[in-house]
């Protein structure tokens, strides 16, 4: 399966909302794996393996979005900001070995605490 990374930075007024993501796509895109990162450094990494998500004819779902990653993404500019009102998102292609970085540092820190 052929995988691209993305990393979204939104900037937005204070809220509970995260402020970059990070994002792994597949060729369909469906997103299998994503990390949101909060204004004060906490992060959540979700993965559709983790989450067994089923829909209501009890399929399994391939994707933590709705839609397609690149329909949604679909005149964002590498890197450029895109305002509106007062939020503003850039999206940027990113190497996997950072993503997987990002991924990994969360999950050492994650099984930390449980010790």
């Amino acid at each position: 399966m052929s995988l691209s990374y993305y990393r979204c930075d939104w900037i937005h007024p204070e809220n509970e909302d995260p402020v970059v993501v990070y994002y792994e796509v597949d060729v369909a895109g469906d997103v299998p794996r994503l990390i949101d990162v909060f204004a004060d450094g906490h992060r959540q990494c979700m993965s559709v393996v983790d989450l067994a998500l089923f829909g209501r004819d009890g399929r399994r779902i391939p994707s933590l979005i709705e839609g397609s990653f690149y329909d949604g993404i679909a005149g964002l500019v590498d890197g450029f900001f895109f305002e509106e009102g007062q939020e503003r998102i850039a999206m940027t292609r990113i190497a996997a070995d950072k993503f997987e970085m990002e991924w990994q540092a969360y999950r050492v820190t994650k099984s930390k605490k449980l010790h």
